[in-house]
């Protein structure tokens, strides 16, 4: 075997330019690329060896098989020009060897080998919820996923979504216009914006410190094919999907689908007349229990927060300073509204008194900031959420 040379450091120009060879060698999947890497220890030292024609670090049986055509595919892989055009929109390369990485796509069953990433690369380790739904909505729809959007980012996480028209793109606005954090996972190559009339719109997520996503070349251009894939990106950078208006037949329900399928994650459905076409989707996966329906925010946001909060709060110590005193009444009216808006009739239940304990509890968590109050509907706001993600259940 050859002695190695110094190894490039990560995200260097050679060895992003040796993770753009491996990834463009025709035949060469993830699973061979990471076997090589274990073999070898990094991109540049993958292609150095083949360039020499030398692949014997693989014990396995794979070279008796087909090291040679493997090692003739890194070598005619020509990623030349690939760099400088990232380069160009100010864009960088993510290999999943790469501890910016994130940590929910390599959960997945197939993640990229190589993101392209535009933007903020702080908001791949965020926690994301991705919002999806029908190109094709109505005024409904786009109420919905404004509200929805709005709230999820309001309360600190980062929405994901992919950049199309209507439910998606309403999503990302949503979010822009209440200053919070959204990534667009693109199913074309950053240097070739999709649909042409977001490009705006994608500037401004940049803008706002937000982040663009793709696996495809930079100057890739859309092709059906690619946002099935793009979906699964998606989903993987997600703790949830929540559909918002989408039919039975839908690139929406289809991410939904394999969220819950195949990577394990969370769906809700925002709730939705059945009888609207564009909406069939979602009250189907309702029907049928692969997915919560969420008459509001709250369910959504009750359910991320709640299972993110000892990540997010690594003492005790940090918890109890952000969480005010609250007597048993108060805790037991915040645990009632986990799942969203609450009558106050079935707060007064919950609280374990009688009415007047009920609404005194109420009314100090609304002065708190912890709770707003229109007609009889009691709901926790973005900033209770946070506060009852910290609180156990049950007041304990």
């Amino acid at each position: 075997m050859h002695a190695r040379e110094p190894r490039e450091r990560p995200g260097s120009p050679a060895e992003d330019g040796a993770w753009l060879q491996l990834s463009g060698a025709v035949g060469l999947g993830p699973h061979t690329i990471r076997r090589l890497l274990a073999a070898y220890g990094s991109a540049g030292d993958v292609v150095r060896a083949a360039t020499q024609g030398d692949l014997t670090a693989l014990d396995d049986g794979l070279v008796s098989r087909c090291g040679s055509a493997i090692a003739a595919a890194i070598r005619r892989s020509d990623p030349q020009g690939e760099l400088e055009r990232l380069h160009r929109i100010r864009g960088c390369l993510i290999p999943f060897d790469d501890p910016r990485y994130p940590r929910g796509l390599l959960e997945i069953p197939d993640p990229p080998t190589l993101l392209r990433v535009a933007g903020n690369v702080e908001r791949l380790r965020d926690v994301g919820v991705a919002v999806v739904g029908t190109r094709r909505c109505g005024a409904t729809g786009l109420q919905q996923a404004a509200r929805f959007a709005g709230a999820i980012a309001a309360a600190g996480l980062t929405v994901v979504s992919g950049g199309a028209r209507g439910i998606d793109a309403e999503a990302h606005r949503a979010v822009l216009r209440t200053g919070g954090r959204t990534v667009v996972v693109l199913g074309s190559g950053l240097g070739c914006p999709y649909p042409p009339e977001h490009a705006a719109l994608f500037d401004d997520v940049r803008g706002a410190g937000g982040l663009l996503v793709s696996e495809l070349p930079t100057s890739q251009p859309p092709r059906p094919s690619q946002f099935p894939r793009r979906n699964r990106i998606i989903s993987g950078l997600s703790r949830g999907v929540l559909v918002v208006e989408a039919p039975t037949r839908s690139g929406a329900m289809l991410t939904a689908r394999l969220a819950v399928e195949q990577h394990g994650r969370e769906c809700w459905v925002v709730a939705a007349g059945a009888e609207r076409p564009q909406a069939r989707g979602g009250m189907e996966a309702v029907r049928d229990g692969w997915a919560a329906c969420a008459l509001d925010p709250g369910d959504v946001l009750a359910d991320v927060l709640g299972r993110e909060a000892p990540e997010s709060e690594p003492s005790d110590e940090r918890a109890d300073t952000s969480v005010p005193a609250l007597d048993a009444a108060q805790r037991n009216v915040i645990d009632g509204l986990r799942r969203g808006g609450a009558p106050l009739s079935s707060l007064i239940e919950f609280s374990g008194g009688g009415p007047a304990a009920a609404l005194q509890a109420i009314t100090h968590l609304e002065l708190l900031g912890l709770v707003d109050r229109s007609s009889d509907l009691v709901r926790l706001t973005p900033t209770g959420v946070a506060v009852a993600a910290a609180i156990p259940r049950g007041g304990e």
